[in-house]
């Protein structure tokens, strides 16, 4: 599935955290319809891994703001430092590279950190509330441990990989995607300038990897998005400019 021509994007970022918060909440509706094992107190996939956008780590900046815990959070990510590995490729670099069936010249998975996560308390996540997609949308229909892979249904990981692509998409007019650590301390400023090296640019949606039933529901997913959003576009150019493979 490809896009056919550009889809616009909201210029502020009140607007930005609306649509996002929208996208959770659809997501959220529509991932209720699988069993997933995962349950409060596992923290199997609670690490460093966590790739966010700019705009997912001001949410968090927000959230940590209104209730006035600017130096816990101060203390958390200069304890973190960098981490072990810098984010290799963007979800729509990745599609990107498909859809024009070249390599990437990172990968995925290739740099994945499994440290736990500094917001991990006891194996509860201490901004569960704001958690940014990468959270929201993992889980297994079986329980996992550390080390151990996930289960998921198909069209539960080619949803979560479209909903990926449009949050980043929404950043793409000059955010910034990479792991949560990063991006925080790069909009907190505890980040030197070479900090800014680990930080990947937001790009647009270069098109979507579905095939026909996968793409019949995410159009009905965007369809919903549109709908709380008429006055904006984006939805809309997403769906209009669906074309088959």
């Amino acid at each position: 599935m490809i896009i056919k021509r550009h889809t616009d994007i909201p210029a502020d970022t009140e607007t930005k955290k609306q649509i996002l918060e929208s996208v959770y909440g659809v997501y959220s509706q529509w991932v209720e319809r699988f069993p997933l094992a995962c349950r409060k107190g596992c923290g199997a996939c609670c690490t460093r891994s966590v790739t966010v956008t700019s705009l997912e780590g001001e949410v968090i900046l927000d959230f940590v703001r209104k209730n006035g815990r600017e130096e816990w959070l101060r203390e958390k990510l200069a304890r973190a430092g960098a981490g072990k590995n810098k984010a290799g490729v963007t979800m729509n670099q990745f599609a990107a590279a498909c859809l024009n069936q070249r390599e990437t010249e990172g990968d995925l998975q290739d740099s994945w950190d499994f440290t736990p996560c500094i917001f991990l308390a006891e194996n509860i996540c201490s901004i569960y509330a704001v958690r940014p997609f990468g959270c929201r949308s993992f889980g297994s229909l079986e329980e996992c441990a550390a080390g151990s892979t996930a289960v998921m249904a198909p069209i539960h990981l080619a949803v979560n990989t479209v909903f990926s692509q449009i949050i980043e998409h929404v950043s793409s007019d000059g955010g910034y995607c990479s792991y949560m650590t990063d991006i925080l301390q790069s909009l907190a400023g505890s980040r030197n300038r070479d900090g800014a090296s680990r930080l990947l640019p937001a790009l647009p949606i270069p098109g979507f990897l579905l095939d026909s039933r996968e793409m019949q529901v995410v159009k009905v997913l965007l369809q919903q998005l549109r709908e709380q959003y008429p006055e904006e576009t984006i939805f809309g150019d997403l769906i209009d400019n669906f074309l088959p493979i």
